[in-house]
């Protein structure tokens, strides 16, 4: 899997969630969604895009299969978040 680009959307509302994320993999395929919180207890972290079916429940629409690939998304796409705040500054 290659992640060949991210594009950040910040949030407006305050609170643990700091931005919106989109990306492409391998020029072929997008994930739109992902969410970047930040909380006290967790520190910072990704949720995948979710639907609620009909218990009521959350389930994410795709994930990674292994922790080694959500470590280098979740690394990657807060590089990008970081980039993208060094930026506006």
């Amino acid at each position: 899997m290659e992640i060949t680009d991210i594009k950040i959307f910040k949030a407006t509302k305050k609170g643990a969630l700091l931005a919106y994320a989109n990306v492409i993999l391998n020029e072929r395929f997008i994930i739109r969604g992902i969410r970047l919180l930040q909380t006290e207890k967790s520190g910072r972290f990704i949720i995948m895009p979710t639907r609620r079916t009909k218990e009521n429940r959350y389930r994410d629409i795709c994930h990674p299969l292994n922790s080694n690939v959500r470590n280098e998304l979740t690394q990657t796409i807060f590089a990008a978040y970081d980039e993208k705040i060094k930026n506006e500054k």
